[in-house]
Protein backbone atom coordinates (compact mmCIF):
# COMPACT_ATOMS: atom_id res chain seq x y z
CA UNK A 1 0.00 0.00 0.00
CA UNK A 2 2.82 2.38 0.83
CA UNK A 3 4.32 1.92 -2.62
CA UNK A 4 1.03 3.15 -4.12
CA UNK A 5 0.38 5.97 -1.68
CA UNK A 6 3.88 7.47 -2.04
CA UNK A 7 3.69 8.27 -5.79
CA UNK A 8 0.06 9.40 -5.40
CA UNK A 9 1.12 11.80 -2.65
CA UNK A 10 4.04 13.04 -4.76
CA UNK A 11 1.70 13.66 -7.70
CA UNK A 12 -0.67 15.67 -5.49
CA UNK A 13 2.23 17.73 -4.16
CA UNK A 14 3.38 18.43 -7.71
CA UNK A 15 -0.05 19.60 -8.83
CA UNK A 16 -0.44 21.81 -5.75
CA UNK A 17 3.03 23.34 -6.20
CA UNK A 18 2.38 24.10 -9.87
CA UNK A 19 -1.07 25.56 -9.24
CA UNK A 20 0.19 27.57 -6.27
CA UNK A 21 3.02 28.95 -8.36
CA UNK A 22 0.66 30.11 -11.10
CA UNK A 23 -1.75 31.70 -8.63
CA UNK A 24 1.07 33.38 -6.68
CA UNK A 25 2.06 35.26 -9.82
CA UNK A 26 -1.46 36.65 -10.21
CA UNK A 27 -2.30 37.45 -6.58
CA UNK A 28 -0.44 37.89 -3.29
CA UNK A 29 1.35 34.72 -2.24
CA UNK A 30 0.07 35.04 1.35
CA UNK A 31 -3.51 35.05 0.09
CA UNK A 32 -2.80 31.91 -1.96
CA UNK A 33 -1.34 30.21 1.12
CA UNK A 34 -4.28 31.25 3.29
CA UNK A 35 -6.90 29.97 0.84
CA UNK A 36 -4.98 26.74 0.33
CA UNK A 37 -4.74 26.05 4.05
CA UNK A 38 -8.44 26.75 4.55
CA UNK A 39 -9.17 24.21 1.83
CA UNK A 40 -6.85 21.74 3.55
CA UNK A 41 -8.63 22.30 6.86
CA UNK A 42 -12.03 21.54 5.33
CA UNK A 43 -10.69 18.43 3.61
CA UNK A 44 -9.03 17.21 6.81
CA UNK A 45 -12.23 17.65 8.79
CA UNK A 46 -14.19 15.74 6.15
CA UNK A 47 -11.70 12.86 6.22
CA UNK A 48 -11.77 12.79 10.03
CA UNK A 49 -15.56 12.47 9.98
CA UNK A 50 -15.58 9.73 7.34
CA UNK A 51 -12.62 7.81 8.80
CA UNK A 52 -12.69 8.40 12.58
CA UNK A 53 -9.57 7.51 14.52
CA UNK A 54 -9.54 4.57 16.92
CA UNK A 55 -7.69 6.40 19.67
CA UNK A 56 -5.98 9.80 19.60
CA UNK A 57 -3.68 10.51 22.53
CA UNK A 58 -2.79 14.07 23.61
CA UNK A 59 0.72 13.44 22.33
CA UNK A 60 -0.68 12.54 18.89
CA UNK A 61 -2.63 15.80 18.80
CA UNK A 62 0.49 17.76 19.79
CA UNK A 63 2.58 16.11 17.07
CA UNK A 64 -0.21 16.75 14.59
CA UNK A 65 -0.30 20.44 15.54
CA UNK A 66 3.48 20.70 15.08
CA UNK A 67 3.17 18.99 11.71
CA UNK A 68 0.45 21.45 10.69
CA UNK A 69 2.62 24.43 11.59
CA UNK A 70 5.44 22.96 9.50
CA UNK A 71 3.08 22.46 6.57
CA UNK A 72 1.80 26.04 6.77
CA UNK A 73 5.36 27.41 6.89
CA UNK A 74 6.28 25.24 3.91
CA UNK A 75 3.49 26.59 1.73
CA UNK A 76 4.16 30.19 2.81
CA UNK A 77 7.82 30.18 1.79
CA UNK A 78 7.20 27.97 -1.21
CA UNK A 79 4.55 30.30 -2.61
CA UNK A 80 6.73 33.31 -1.87
CA UNK A 81 9.55 31.80 -3.89
CA UNK A 82 7.22 30.79 -6.70
CA UNK A 83 5.79 34.32 -6.85
CA UNK A 84 9.34 35.49 -7.68
CA UNK A 85 9.40 33.15 -10.68
CA UNK A 86 11.86 30.80 -9.03
CA UNK A 87 10.02 27.51 -9.55
CA UNK A 88 13.05 25.71 -11.01
CA UNK A 89 15.00 26.52 -7.84
CA UNK A 90 12.50 26.64 -4.98
CA UNK A 91 10.72 23.33 -5.64
CA UNK A 92 13.78 21.04 -5.97
CA UNK A 93 15.67 22.77 -3.15
CA UNK A 94 12.72 22.47 -0.76
CA UNK A 95 12.16 18.83 -1.71
CA UNK A 96 15.79 17.79 -1.27
CA UNK A 97 16.21 19.80 1.94
CA UNK A 98 13.03 18.42 3.46
CA UNK A 99 13.96 14.80 2.79
CA UNK A 100 17.59 15.23 3.89
CA UNK A 101 16.66 16.95 7.17
CA UNK A 102 14.03 14.32 7.90
CA UNK A 103 16.59 11.53 7.47
CA UNK A 104 19.20 13.31 9.57
CA UNK A 105 16.73 13.97 12.39
CA UNK A 106 15.66 10.34 12.27
CA UNK A 107 19.25 9.18 12.58
CA UNK A 108 20.31 11.65 15.28
CA UNK A 109 17.22 11.65 17.50
CA UNK A 110 14.90 8.77 16.59
CA UNK A 111 17.29 5.88 16.15
CA UNK A 112 16.72 5.31 12.42
CA UNK A 113 19.40 3.49 10.48
CA UNK A 114 19.23 4.23 6.73
CA UNK A 115 20.84 1.87 4.25
CA UNK A 116 24.06 2.66 2.42
CA UNK A 117 22.04 3.43 -0.68
CA UNK A 118 20.02 6.02 1.25
CA UNK A 119 23.20 7.69 2.51
CA UNK A 120 24.57 7.71 -1.03
CA UNK A 121 21.40 9.48 -2.19
CA UNK A 122 21.83 12.16 0.47
CA UNK A 123 25.47 12.71 -0.48
CA UNK A 124 24.50 13.07 -4.14
CA UNK A 125 21.68 15.47 -3.24
CA UNK A 126 24.04 18.03 -1.67
CA UNK A 127 25.96 18.93 -4.87
CA UNK A 128 22.73 18.58 -6.84
CA UNK A 129 21.13 21.21 -4.59
CA UNK A 130 24.06 23.57 -5.22
CA UNK A 131 23.89 23.03 -8.98
CA UNK A 132 20.15 23.63 -9.11
CA UNK A 133 20.45 26.74 -6.96
CA UNK A 134 23.09 28.22 -9.24
CA UNK A 135 21.59 27.29 -12.59
CA UNK A 136 17.90 27.71 -11.90
CA UNK A 137 17.82 31.51 -11.79
CA UNK A 138 18.98 34.11 -14.27
CA UNK A 139 20.61 36.43 -11.75
CA UNK A 140 22.66 35.81 -8.66
CA UNK A 141 20.31 37.81 -6.43
CA UNK A 142 17.31 35.89 -7.76
CA UNK A 143 19.05 32.58 -7.15
CA UNK A 144 19.94 33.57 -3.58
CA UNK A 145 16.37 34.61 -2.76
CA UNK A 146 14.88 31.50 -4.34
CA UNK A 147 17.38 29.26 -2.55
CA UNK A 148 16.59 30.89 0.80
CA UNK A 149 12.85 30.36 0.26
CA UNK A 150 13.52 26.77 -0.78
CA UNK A 151 15.62 26.06 2.31
CA UNK A 152 13.00 27.55 4.64
CA UNK A 153 10.27 25.60 2.88
CA UNK A 154 12.38 22.44 3.18
CA UNK A 155 12.73 23.02 6.92
CA UNK A 156 8.95 23.19 7.14
CA UNK A 157 8.67 19.95 5.16
CA UNK A 158 10.98 18.22 7.63
CA UNK A 159 8.91 19.44 10.60
CA UNK A 160 5.75 18.23 8.88
CA UNK A 161 7.14 14.76 8.17
CA UNK A 162 8.67 14.31 11.61
CA UNK A 163 5.46 15.39 13.35
CA UNK A 164 3.32 12.95 11.40
CA UNK A 165 5.84 10.13 11.89
CA UNK A 166 5.63 10.48 15.70
CA UNK A 167 1.86 10.04 15.83
CA UNK A 168 0.63 6.65 16.95
CA UNK A 169 -0.64 4.09 14.47
CA UNK A 170 -4.11 4.11 16.05
CA UNK A 171 -4.50 7.85 15.61
CA UNK A 172 -5.50 7.46 11.97
CA UNK A 173 -6.19 10.86 10.37
CA UNK A 174 -6.55 12.48 13.80
CA UNK A 175 -3.12 14.18 13.92
CA UNK A 176 -3.56 15.31 10.33
CA UNK A 177 -6.94 16.93 10.97
CA UNK A 178 -5.76 18.52 14.23
CA UNK A 179 -2.67 19.85 12.48
CA UNK A 180 -4.83 21.66 9.96
CA UNK A 181 -6.28 24.01 12.58
CA UNK A 182 -3.05 25.69 13.83
CA UNK A 183 -1.75 25.63 10.27
CA UNK A 184 -4.74 27.60 9.02
CA UNK A 185 -4.60 29.98 12.00
CA UNK A 186 -0.92 30.78 11.39
CA UNK A 187 -1.52 31.34 7.69
CA UNK A 188 -4.52 33.53 8.50
CA UNK A 189 -2.17 36.02 10.16
CA UNK A 190 0.03 36.34 7.07
CA UNK A 191 -2.38 38.14 4.71
CA UNK A 192 -3.55 40.44 7.50
CA UNK A 193 -0.05 41.56 8.41
CA UNK A 194 1.49 41.79 4.95
CA UNK A 195 1.46 45.15 3.25
CA UNK A 196 3.05 44.38 -0.07
CA UNK A 197 3.74 41.78 -2.66
CA UNK A 198 6.99 40.17 -3.69
CA UNK A 199 9.73 41.10 -6.04
CA UNK A 200 9.11 44.25 -8.08
CA UNK A 201 5.34 43.77 -8.16
CA UNK A 202 3.97 45.10 -4.89
CA UNK A 203 0.26 45.00 -4.11
CA UNK A 204 -1.86 44.44 -1.01
CA UNK A 205 -4.46 41.94 -2.13
CA UNK A 206 -5.45 39.97 -5.21
CA UNK A 207 -5.42 41.93 -8.44
CA UNK A 208 -8.62 41.90 -10.44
Amino acid sequence: MGALLAPASAACYGVVDYAGGLLSRRMHFAAVTFLGQIGGLLLALAVALVLPAEAVRPADAAWGALSGIGSGATMHFLNRGLSREGMSVVVPVSAVTGVALSVLCGVCFLGDRPTRLAWLGILVAVPALWLVSGAGARHRDGAAQASADGLLAGLGVAVQYIGLAQAGAGAGSGPWSRGASPRSFCCCRAPCGTSGGSGSRRRRWPRR
